[in-house]
C-alpha cells in the first residue's frame, strides 16, 4: 500500500509541476498582451523640412518583431524588424526593393526609425538611404519626421 501511495504522490507531484510550468509559461504572454504596445497597424504621414509629404503609408508592427509597410506613392512592400524600447518607445529598420521597367533590381530603400506611441497616436523620426543594386549608398540620406494614427476595427 505504501508503494501505491508513493506512486500516487509522484504522479500528483508531476501533475502539479506540469500545471505550474504551464502557468509560468503563459503568465508572461498574458502580461505582455495587457501591456501597451505599438503592435498593430498604423496610418503614417511623413514630414520633411519642406513640409508634409504627399503620401501616406500603412505600417504594421507584428508579434515577434516583424515590420511590414507599404506607401501610397509607389509600388512595393517594405519588410523589416522592429523592437520596443521602454514602455512607449519603438525602433524599426526595413528594406524596400525597387525594380526597373524590365523587372531588374534598380535600387533598395533602407529606412531606420525610432519614435514613441501613446494610445492611438505615434510620432518619430527616420533616416532614408537609397542603395544601388550592389548595396552601396547612392547620394546622401534623407531625414524626416512622421506622425501616425492607429488603424482601428470598424463595424461593417
Amino acid at each position: 500500500m505504501s508503494e501505491r501511495a508513493s506512486r500516487r504522490q509522484a504522479l500528483a507531484g508531476v501533475g502539479a509541476g506540469t500545471l505550474g510550468a504551464a502557468i509560468a509559461l503563459t503568465a508572461p504572454a498574458a502580461a505582455e498582451a495587457a501591456a501597451p504596445s505599438v503592435r498593430g497597424t498604423w496610418v503614417i504621414v511623413p514630414k520633411s523640412s519642406r513640409g508634409p509629404s504627399t503620401f501616406r503609408a500603412l505600417s504594421a508592427f507584428a508579434a515577434g518583431g516583424v515590420f511590414v509597410t507599404t506607401g501610397s506613392d509607389e509600388a512595393g512592400t517594405g519588410l523589416g524588424e522592429w523592437s520596443q524600447n521602454g514602455a512607449a518607445g519603438f525602433a524599426f529598420t526595413y528594406l524596400n526593393f525597387h525594380f526597373d521597367t524590365a523587372g531588374k533590381p534598380a535600387n533598395t530603400v533602407k529606412v531606420r526609425a525610432a519614435g514613441t506611441f501613446h494610445g492611438s497616436k505615434l510620432t518619430g523620426h527616420a533616416t532614408l538611404t537609397e542603395l544601388d543594386p550592389s548595396g552601396r549608398p547612392v547620394g546622401g540620406s534623407a531625414r524626416f519626421t512622421f506622425t501616425g494614427k492607429r488603424l482601428t476595427v470598424e463595424a461593417p
